[in-house]
Formats: structure tokens, sequence, C-alpha cells
């Protein structure tokens, strides 16, 4: 099994609890819903109930993304507990509400789950049931304490869900707006068998400042990008990429110390799926969709030569609203709206010992994995790239 990433345990845990803090506040709820109904109806609010929560729980499967499914926990966690804080305030229970809201957590949770529950968790969540339905039947003759729990109970879920799950939260919560912009489409082989866990090393072309959204779009698990200073370094982003882990890049010309090669490995080591486009910055001509690689990739791939490598390539990016076709990004250009996106994936390739052993041939090597992407976008291939006669692999970069 591969190891589990810092970011995979807390989403593991994240989700114990919130499937705990559910199961604890649901038999009172089911309770109330039955309480409130009237004899005859007592029947159909339960119906409801068990309904809408099925429906509920087959939502989030029918969006592609596992992990970004997990950002509907803290969005459901809120309808439940303004559904709950009516309920008490109103004395109204209707059971859709209390089987919708319930029903998307739990098909959230399921949804975005990543390996197996260790038997701590599970037999936690399967004693807060039982905690749930002791707490429904010392209630039964006080509704409006049963009430005011369940009430608490869901705002705990609010407030655990939004501080654990903001990342999920904040990228479905983009893709709309990502949406309209842009149809980012994937495909290859590489998105079939692409890991739900464990390294892995994603390299691909650079035509414009959104391509990690485009990989981060059809990929389906959270990736770790790098990001240089220029943007890093803005006040409010940095917040931001600092929460994600995104990976720091130094703007400069020359390196002979690379801080964001140790932490990509260090990122690797910890089971995460690192972004990397190894050209180093945007593309600027038209005649040349593919710039030399940089050391750094070999470097990171030297360290850890057993990681499994997906090479992308990102179509429609070129000439689009932040790319360099026609002057500098975003300068005297419009927005794009529903620009077409492909994203080819190739399957993992495990890169050759002999073909690590010298920078320059394997950075010739990987060039034309990500160029061979291409094919399953059905673009034209490229020419192979070479060495150049007399080129060695003691030379300094370009």
């Amino acid at each position: 099994m591969p190891p589990e990433s810092p970011r995979d345990r807390r989403d593991r845990i994240t989700a114990a609890v919130a499937a705990g803090l559910l199961c604890l506040a649901l038999p009172p709820a089911v309770v109330l819903v039955s309480d409130a109904a009237e004899a005859a109806d007592r029947r159909a609010a339960l119906l409801w109930l068990a309904g809408s929560a099925v429906a509920g729980a087959v939502v989030p499967f029918l969006y592609w993304a596992p992990y970004r499914a997990l950002g509907l926990v803290p969005v459901a966690a809120v309808g439940w507990w303004v559904a709950a804080a009516v309920g008490v305030w109103a004395d109204t229970w209707p059971g859709w509400a209390h089987g919708l809201f319930p029903g998307l957590v739990a098909g959230a949770l399921a949804r975005g789950r990543r390996g197996p529950q260790p038997a701590g968790e599970t037999a936690g969540v399967f004693g807060a049931a039982a905690a749930g339905a002791a707490v429904a039947w010392g209630f039964r003759d006080r509704p409006d304490l049963a009430g005011y729990f369940v009430l608490a109970v869901a705002a705990v879920l609010v407030l655990w869900s939004w501080a654990r799950l903001f990342r999920p939260l904040f990228e479905l919560g983009f893709e709309p707006v990502l949406w309209v912009m842009y149809r980012v489409r994937g495909a290859g082989p590489g998105l079939a068998d692409f890991p739900r866990a464990g390294p892995c090393l994603v390299l691909a072309n650079h035509a414009c400042w959104l391509d990690p959204l485009f990989l981060a779009k059809v990929l389906p698990r959270p990736v770790t990008p790098m990001m240089t200073g220029r943007f890093y370094d803005l006040p409010v982003l940095r917040r931001l990429v600092t929460a994600f882990g995104v990976i720091r890049v130094p703007e400069k010309a020359l390196k002979r110390d690379a801080p964001e090669v140790q932490e990509a490995v260090a990122a690797l080591d910890r089971g995460e799926c690192v972004v990397v486009f190894p050209e180093g910055y945007l593309r600027r001509t038209e005649d040349r969709p593919l710039r030399r690689f940089g050391q750094g990739v070999w470097q990171i791939l030297k360290a850890r030569p057993g990681t499994p490598v997906y090479a992308c390539w990102v179509d429609g990016g070129w000439g689009s609203y932040t790319s360099y076709r026609g002057g500098p990004p975003t300068k005297g250009k419009r927005p794009d709206f529903r620009r077409r996106i492909g994203v080819g994936v190739s399957s993992a390739a495990a890169v050759p010992a002999a073909e690590l052993a010298e920078h320059l041939p394997a950075r010739v090597y990987l060039m034309n994995l990500v160029a061979a992407a291409r094919a399953h976008l059905g673009l034209p291939p490229l020419e192979v790239y070479e060495l150049a006669r007399g080129e060695v692999s003691s030379e300094p970069d370009a």
C-alpha cells in the first residue's frame, strides 16, 4: 500500500469525525421528525426522510472528482444546521430537510474516502451511532432538549468541516468560475489508473498562468504544485497557497541552490502528488512549443528514482488570456469565455536508472515523454528531441 500523506491522514480523520457527528445527531433528528408529524402523516414524514437521504447520498457520486466532492460536506452541514434551527424555534421538522442534508454529508464522505478506515475510527463511528440512539431514547419525553442537542451537534459539524475541508470546498466553489471561462477535458490512459494516494510526479508543458488549475481540474486528487515567488508572495494569495502546500520557487536566472527541489522531494516522501513544469517559465513563441527542461526535475528523480511519472500535455492555453501570445498575459486581451482546454495524461512511467545517470539525457528523455502526451488529444507529434552533436551532460544550462 502506498504511504499515506499528512493531507490524506487529516482528511481521513476529518471524515471519521464528521461521520461520527452525523451518527450522533441523526437518531434524535429521526425521532423529532416522527414526533412532529401527526399520526396519520408519520409514515409519510419518515418516507420523505428516507427518500431524500438516499437522493442526497447519491448526488456526490454524480460528481466526477472524488476529492472535491468532500467540499459538499461543509455546505450540507450548514443546511442541516439551518433546518435544525428552524425546527427548534418554529417547532417544525420536515423529513426531507433532515434526510437530504445528512444524506449529502454521508455521500460526500463516502465519495471522497481514500484508503481503508482503521478499526478504531470505524468503531468510533458505530459508538457515536449508539450514543445518538441512547440520547434519542433519553429525550423521548423532552423533544425540546433533543432539538437543542441536534442543533448543537450540527453546529460542531459545521465548524469542524469548514475548518478541515476548506481546500476541497474552495476548489468546488471556484470550479463554476473556471467553467465559465474554460471547457477543460482530460484524456489518456493516465486518468484511469491515476493513484488516489501515494507519491507521484506530474510533468507538463507550460503555456499560460492557469495550467496548474487545468491539471488540478482533471486529476482525481489534491496536487502540490510549484509557484514562482512573483505570485506566491502576493499578500492575499500567499495565505491561500501556503494553506494548500504550494511550493515556492525563487525567481533567479541561474540557480546554484534550489530549495524548491528539496521541498518537492520532501512532498514525495509525504506521499503527495507533485506537479512540476520543468521548462521553468511560460512559453514565449509560436514556433517553440516546448523548451529545454531545467535540471530541477532531474534532481528530484535522481533523489527519488522510483517515483511514478505522469507526463501531461495541456493544449489550448497558448493564445489564452493569460498566455504570452500576442503580448504579455492579460494585456490588451479579452478574458476567455468557454475556451477549449485539453489535458492529455499518459500512463505512469518509471524512468530507467540509465536515463538518470546524467542530467542532459534525462531532461531530453522527459521532454519526449511530455511531448508524446499530445497523442492523447489527437494532436500531431512534435519532432523528437535529441542532444545536439558534441553536447555533453557536464555543460551548464542554456
